[in-house]
């Protein structure tokens, strides 16, 4: 990356104090991948960085490269935009977290992506305008996973290589990669049994454009298998569990016990 004064779109990923005065902050940029940043006398400023330093903000972002180190130093920062609808709710607000907490871990720092750029910036806008977030983060998910060359086999069975057609019994492992038939899963361990419908709507929601997934109407069934395999396949390659994610199942909890 060059060194010296440079300027770029970024999505605020997380944001912490630092000292006294200053805040550490890091960010997805449109020309230069996730980075790190302090910006010094960020808390104590009245112009330059209020609100917009904030988790989630849309902001174009101005930041000087010595080279010295790993943190860049934040010079200015200019709202772009806040995402407003998604603070005025916890579930939407985590969830949209959520994906800004699978960026940060699953990309390299410093490595630039404008398709994951756009792509993040698309589904949170998504998510702000009341979308149903269901099949957006599923969506997120399996597009991000494509992009990063993670994609899971679904169209055939990653064992055998066979079509696995309209099959009542289907697995998916997340050590293998990919959806297993039921003759090459005898014997395999640690397997989570899905149906051919999941399968064929994860590879649908990977490949149609963002704009059109309000056609897409899939089952229950079909998102809560989706979710359950995708999440194990994400913690294999992160190798943790996402903080975010442990959160919103909290929440579902709480709510299914009626909010006791």
């Amino acid at each position: 990356m060059k060194r010296g004064l440079l300027k770029t779109e970024a999505v605020i990923l997380n944001s912490h104090d630092f000292g006294e005065s200053d805040r550490i902050i890091s960010f997805y940029t449109r020309g230069h991948g996730r980075m790190s940043g302090i910006a010094k006398g960020a808390r104590r400023s009245r112009k330059r960085f209020v609100g917009n330093l904030d988790v989630l903000s849309h902001i174009t972002l101005i930041f000087f490269r010595s080279g010295k180190s790993d943190l860049v130093r934040v010079e200015d920062a200019a709202l772009i935009e806040g995402f407003a609808g998604l603070k005025s709710g916890i579930e939407r607000l985590s969830e949209a977290c959520y994906l800004l907490e699978l960026v940060s871990e699953m990309t390299a720092e410093g490595q630039a992506m404008p398709s994951v750029f756009e792509m993040l910036l698309e589904f949170i806008g998504m998510l702000d305008a009341g979308g149903e977030t269901s099949v957006i983060m599923r969506a997120f998910e399996a597009k991000l996973l494509s992009v990063l060359g993670y994609r899971p086999c679904l169209d055939v069975c990653v064992a055998c290589k066979k079509d696995y057609g309209q099959a009542e019994r289907l697995f998916f492992s997340s050590e293998k990669g990919g959806a297993v038939c039921a003759g090459c899963a005898q014997g395999e361990c640690g397997l989570i049994e899905i149906t051919a419908g999941t399968a064929r709507f994860l590879a649908a929601a990977e490949r149609i454009e963002a704009a059109k997934l309000v056609r897409l109407k899939p089952a229950q069934a079909f998102l809560d298998e989706s979710e359950r395999l995708l999440y194990d396949f994400i913690r294999r390659q992160t190798g943790r569990e996402l903080k975010t994610k442990k959160f919103i199942g909290k929440l579902r909890n709480f709510q299914a016990a009626g909010g006791r």
